[in-house]
């Protein structure tokens, strides 16, 4: 009996999300990629009849039955699907009034943020120019005002992202929840204890190793470069927005950027082509179908998704690369890495066995696409870039140096947004520049430049745009990444240290047949024991790079 109640609820609402979802995602892309404001109205209005399909109380109250009783629906695929509509639905249970009011506030801020370009100078940059401008120049003061009018986009934003915090917590509280996070942790299958242990695994894993880095490594390196002392140094010195990566300065002969110098952004392009291709994976009508190029009012962040669940190659990819000169490598690291998102859905949407309401990857697809966003560091790919042989073997050489400061530096950075959002979430009254800075003092250890009042944490994309925790999906993937490092490797053949995948056509097939086929099965934390026989654990990750002789190399580089 609950087999065939279950199965009646979930075909019925699939009948009448589909077609939604169908129209929502061709919407989104539409607007994403030309900041069209129509279509911005329209996919208000699709997001607005989804959320309110979603807050059917009448169907709410059985699905809430019904998962009580979940063990005991036999059909596997069944009870997932049963899970994933109750988890849809249970952040939705509030008035119509306050759907359309936090639809509104989300479209908003989306406009805002898509629309907003720094102004230096008087002139306007591209999301391109401007992360360039802080990567390649060493004029003082032309960093200051860049990294500034980057940020400047925030106080555009505070009023309603205020107000949208407000309201998730009054629906989170409306419901039974302590707050939004802990909502927001329900929903994405978080576990509010796991995450604070998460975290604090990390912090303690990566404190006294970061604080050696940045002291006797990072700050005297940036600060030669820059022609200051290290007490002069400021945030605009790390040559990105956030320091959420490792500079590439730091490295002395080692530019990666310079291995890009005779290339231009098509020629990457190709490349990553011929790379998948050599795996067996044919991405060419995902990158034709594509927006790679900046654009007015275009989304000035990278975002994979795909458009049609009924066509395996509708997966498309939302990039800003520059039209002109040659891409960085942080650029192509992320075409790469955002494309492996995209072979992700291909996969699963291939995978005819898997359910409609099935076919998005579990979370752990940020731990897989930093394993191909790593392949951009293999000899291999220097090698096709045209790079002298003696030069692409002595960049692959500080591969594993340069890897080990940028694992540190982004879960410091991870860490740093987690205690924002939790901490901001908890008080959404107090000043958002002061708290988003004690955080960046306490985990990141920068400190706020002198006489500067701003609201600088809502100029991160996700922190505004991106659904509340979003971004420890990044941080448990790069934890996670280490156990399917070993996982991916084994399946070619080869050590974890240095593996290309290139021509890897086993480990293609495996990846799209198996691996990346499963979608959304089971819960991510699940996908993880079975694929690699762990549970998530910083001890590996703290194993692999803390626990090695990589400081000690890298102090005495």
């Amino acid at each position: 009996m609950i087999e065939q109640q279950a199965r009646k609820i979930v075909d019925e609402y699939v009948a009448k999300y589909r077609p939604l979802d169908l129209e929502m995602r061709r919407t989104w892309y539409e607007y994403d990629t030309t900041g069209n404001k129509d279509a911005s109205n329209r996919l208000a209005k699709i997001e607005l009849d989804i959320r309110q399909l979603n807050s059917d109380p009448i169907r709410f109250a059985e699905l809430k039955s019904l998962y009580k009783d979940k063990g005991k629906v036999e059909d596997v695929k069944l009870r997932r699907e049963l899970e994933v509509v109750f988890l849809r639905h249970l952040p939705n249970q509030v008035s119509a009034d306050r759907l359309k009011e936090l639809t509104k506030l989300e479209r908003v801020l989306q406009e805002t943020f898509n629309d907003y370009r720094p102004s230096v100078d008087g002139k306007k940059l591209t999301p391109v120019e401007a992360d360039h401008i802080l990567s390649d120049s060493t004029d003082n003061s032309l960093l200051e005002k860049v990294w500034k009018a980057q940020k400047m986009v925030a106080p555009l934003l505070e009023d309603n992202f205020r107000n949208l915090v407000k309201l998730r917590n009054n629906i989170a509280t409306d419901l039974g929840f302590d707050g939004s996070v802990e909502l927001a942790a329900a929903v994405g299958e978080l576990d509010t204890k796991l995450l604070g242990s998460f975290y604090n695994d990390v912090h303690k894993a990566t404190e006294k190793p970061f604080k050696r880095l940045k002291e006797q490594y990072i700050d005297p390196r940036l600060a030669k470069r820059y022609g200051v002392s290290v007490d002069e140094m400021k945030p605009w010195h790390y040559q990105n927005g956030f320091f959420q990566e490792a500079p590439n300065a730091i490295f002395g002969d080692v530019d990666l950027d310079k291995l890009y110098a005779g290339v231009d952004s098509n020629y990457v392009i190709k490349q990553t082509v011929d790379f998948y291709g050599s795996l067996g994976v044919d991405i060419k009508r995902i990158v034709e179908n594509s927006s790679l190029f900046p654009k007015p009012g275009k989304n000035p962040h990278a975002v994979a998704w795909y458009l049609d669940p009924d066509d395996s190659d509708s997966p498309v990819l939302i990039m800003n690369l520059p039209e002109s000169g040659a891409p960085k490598a942080s650029d192509v690291s992320t075409l790469v890495h955002e494309l492996a998102h995209d072979i992700n859905y291909k996969s699963v949407l291939s995978n005819t066995s898997v359910p409609y309401l099935l076919s998005e990857p579990t979370m752990l697809t940020e731990a897989v696409a930093m394993l191909f966003e790593h392949q951009t560091l293999t000899t291999e790919w220097f090698r096709r870039l045209g790079v002298d042989e003696g030069v692409a073997a002595e960049a692959s050489k500080r591969v594993e140096l340069i890897n080990y400061v940028d694992q540190i530096i982004f879960l410091r950075w991870a860490s740093t947004i987690y205690e924002f959002e939790t901490s901001f979430y908890s008080d959404p009254s107090q000043d958002i520049g002061d708290l988003w800075w004690e955080c960046k003092r306490k985990h990141q250890f920068l400190n706020r430049p002198e006489g500067w009042k701003n609201s600088d944490a809502l100029a991160k994309y996700h922190i505004p745009n991106v659904s509340l925790l979003y971004y420890s999906n990044y941080a448990i993937g790069r934890v996670a990444n280490v156990q399917f490092a070993d996982l991916l490797a084994k399946q070619s053949g080869q050590g974890v240290q240095g593996a290309s995948y290139f021509n890897h056509k086993e480990l293609g097939e495996w990846l799209m047949n198996d691996f990346l086929a499963q979608g959304e099965l089971c819960p991510w934390y699940e996908f993880l024991e079975r694929s690699t026989g762990k549970s998530l654990s910083v001890k590996s990750w703290k194993k692999y790079y803390i626990d090695s002789d990589l400081e000690a190399r890298l102090i005495c580089d």
